[in-house]
């Protein structure tokens, strides 16, 4: 059995997969399997896969229809034999010293994630380390989840990107944790992430770079984004479901309903293409048993006060979320769509 399953899906990505598959068997680690999940490419991504295979022994190749990111990720975890599993999208690049490095910290520590920073490149430009990460290493025995999220998750300091991490896999076989698909749910990242963290018991944070995130316009982040607005409702209310029955609902109450309204549920109205969306949505978790806990939640003071208490941020936010949640849950979903659209007295 290798060390590592590395899963790298590929769809339409001819003109970065070299790139990208060198990266990897150039890593100075070399107990890894490498599993490139064709999800359905039309392009000659398959003529590459199946050349690199022929030189290397620990490439294996997933053909399927194409059904998305989230299913290939979850087609190649279906085969994945390591002990630990990271992903890397078929466009970016891995330093030498990533597996390498990652496997020592983990082995180290007994880690169950090990998260790492990653550097953005546009054209030649390669920028610093985009997260404030610093070396630490967590026991989530001794350290609070809810604290973990105030500190690190809310304000993005450890990112929430399914391949700036490692995993052991037993930790996602044992609670049967895959990816959400992209029609019904947005940022599938976050909430797998977010799952996985309800698991571990040990983390490790490093703050050194390991990869080069390809910054290009016709990437998945840069197609438009339809229903923006129910899929981030659908992942608040899936995010929000999971810790009730993983039995981290208590520890987490304060903390998740601010996070969904804050992070997730604002920005799918602030950002959905279309208005007419945005209200049939609100109209559809309106009614939903998990929306309504979250909004009653958010109608009173305690989550965004504790919000407040521990980030120090958040005043504007307690008043503007307060009326938020109290007009949509009477059904005003023009006054309480205005308070995040900016639109109030137009």
């Amino acid at each position: 059995m290798s060390r590592v399953s590395v899963i790298v899906p590929v769809y339409q990505v001819e003109q970065w997969l070299p790139g990208c598959l060198d990266s990897l068997l150039l890593q100075s680690f070399q107990d890894f399997e490498l599993i490139l999940v064709d999800d359905g490419t039309k392009d000659g991504s398959v003529a590459i896969m199946e050349a690199y295979q022929e030189k290397d022994s620990r490439i294996r190749i997933i053909h399927k229809e194409n059904g998305g990111l989230s299913s290939a990720r979850n087609a190649g975890l279906d085969v994945a034999r390591g002990e630990y599993v990271a992903f890397l999208d078929s466009d970016d690049t891995a330093r030498p010293d990533w597996l390498g490095e990652v496997m020592a910290a983990a082995d180290r520590d007994g880690a169950d994630l090990v998260l790492y920073n990653y550097c953005k490149v546009e054209g030649r430009q390669i920028s610093a380390p985009f997260l404030p990460i610093r070396d630490e290493q967590f026991d989530f025995d001794l350290y609070p989840l809810e604290r973990y999220f105030y500190r690190y998750w809310m304000p993005y300091v450890h990112g929430q990107e399914a391949w700036s991490r490692i995993y052991r896999r037993s930790l996602i076989e044992e609670n049967h944790l895959r990816f959400a698909l992209n029609r019904d749910v947005f940022a599938e990242d976050t909430l797998f992430s977010a799952m996985t963290l309800m698991h571990a018991r040990r983390l490790t944070a490093l703050s050194k770079p390991y990869i080069d995130y390809l910054q290009r316009g016709d990437s998945l982040m840069g197609q438009p984004k339809p229903r923006l607005a129910a899929r981030l409702m659908e992942l608040s209310v899936r995010l929000c479901a999971y810790a009730q029955e993983t039995g981290h609902g208590r520890e987490l109450r304060n903390v998740l309903p601010v996070l969904c309204y804050d992070k997730l549920i604002c920005k799918g109205i602030r950002y959905d293409p279309s208005a007419k969306d945005v209200r049939e949505a609100m109209e559809t978790y309106r009614n939903n048993p998990e929306m309504q806990k979250i909004l009653r939640a958010l109608a009173s003071p305690m989550p965004l006060l504790a919000y407040t208490l521990n980030t120090g941020k958040g005043f504007a936010t307690q008043i503007r979320g307060r009326l938020f949640a109290g007009r949509w849950l009477a059904g005003d979903l023009e006054g309480a769509a205005a308070l995040i659209e900016g639109r109030i007295g137009k």
